[in-house]
């Protein structure tokens, strides 16, 4: 091993890996998160009553349009995608960091180990 190697300590065994976990349905049924925004309201209230049918809205041919549900079927998470500042662009640049930081070592790897072995 070559001094360079032992004083460099990779980065990608210093950041921690998202992990992904898989959810179940639970036969307890949760609350909705409210957030401190909207102190006012107990629960969050759906745009649609329960029982009405979503037309547009079916994926899956030969079954009809999907039936609303009552707000306290849905999961808590649905609720916190209401909240400004979420959707596509907003949570991703830990990510884009983490990425650029993992690019920029591996890149360091292939100058040191061109330059060890005498490649331009």
């Amino acid at each position: 091993m070559t001094f360079i190697h032992q004083l460099k300590k990779p980065l990608s065994h210093s950041i921690p890996f998202a992990i992904r976990s898989i959810s179940s349905s639970s036969s307890r049924h949760q609350k909705p998160i409210v957030s401190s925004s909207s102190a006012g309201q107990s629960t969050p209230i759906s745009s649609v009553k329960a029982g009405t049918p979503l037309k547009g809205l079916g994926i899956i041919k030969g079954v009809g349009d999907p039936v609303a549900k009552p707000d306290e079927e849905y999961p808590s998470w649905l609720w916190s995608l209401i909240e400004p500042g979420m959707g596509a662009g907003k949570s991703d640049e830990p990510l884009r960091a983490i990425r650029r930081e993992l690019n920029r070592e591996n890149r360091n790897k292939i100058r040191n180990s061109n330059f060890l072995k005498g490649n331009k």
